[in-house]
């Protein structure tokens, strides 16, 4: 499924290439170049990690998952373990 962001993203960086193609032709000056170029790219990095610290807190949130269900199991298996030890 394609997100806005997904779209963003990619807009962001083919602007970049646009801009930077355009400076090769010398139209736009150096210094306004290089400023928009960088928010462009800051920008898109930005969303990078957005979606790095998106998906690493859905996996912190799996393990914690897993971690509650082992939790569960290893009680149920020392009741069983005191059950045997009783007889």
């Amino acid at each position: 499924m394609i997100r806005i962001e997904d779209i963003v993203f990619w807009i962001l960086i083919l602007t970049s290439v646009a801009i930077l193609l355009w400076l090769l032709r010398g139209s736009p000056t150096l210094e306004n170049t290089v400023i928009t170029v960088g928010l462009f790219i800051l920008g898109s990095e930005l969303m990078l990690w957005r979606k790095y610290f998106e998906v690493d807190k859905n996996t912190a949130v799996g393990f914690v998952k897993v971690k509650s269900d082992l939790d569960k199991i290893n009680s149920k298996l020392e009741n069983i373990e005191k059950l045997i030890k009783r007889k």
